[in-house]
């Protein structure tokens, strides 16, 4: 189950940023979504539309680079790990007067 939440988190955000640099920038939709997919696997391939994308374009870019290299490994972190309190209070009775 938390595999398909990480998953589908990042799916999502792929989404969203090949829609927000198609909006920004007409180019070739497969070449849009390669640099989306290369900024979040953070794999550093190009087929040359970064350049030619403008201020907006390029900071989706940067940000999916960003979450792509921080975000899903932090998410996977907080979803495998229990919330159980790392300090225990011994249990006792407190009498007062």
């Amino acid at each position: 189950m938390k595999v398909l939440a990480l998953s589908m988190v990042s799916v999502l955000l792929l989404m969203s940023a090949i829609f927000l640099v198609s909006i920004s920038h007409d180019g070739e939709f497969l070449d849009l979504a390669f640099e989306a997919v290369s900024a979040f696997g953070t794999v550093g391939l190009s087929r040359g539309a970064t350049g030619d994308l403008d201020g907006f374009g390029q900071a989706v870019i940067i940000a999916v680079m960003f979450v792509g290299r921080v975000g899903p490994l932090t998410l996977g972190f907080f979803l495998a790990t229990h919330g159980t309190p790392r300090v225990r209070y011994p249990a006792g009775q407190i009498y007062l007067g």
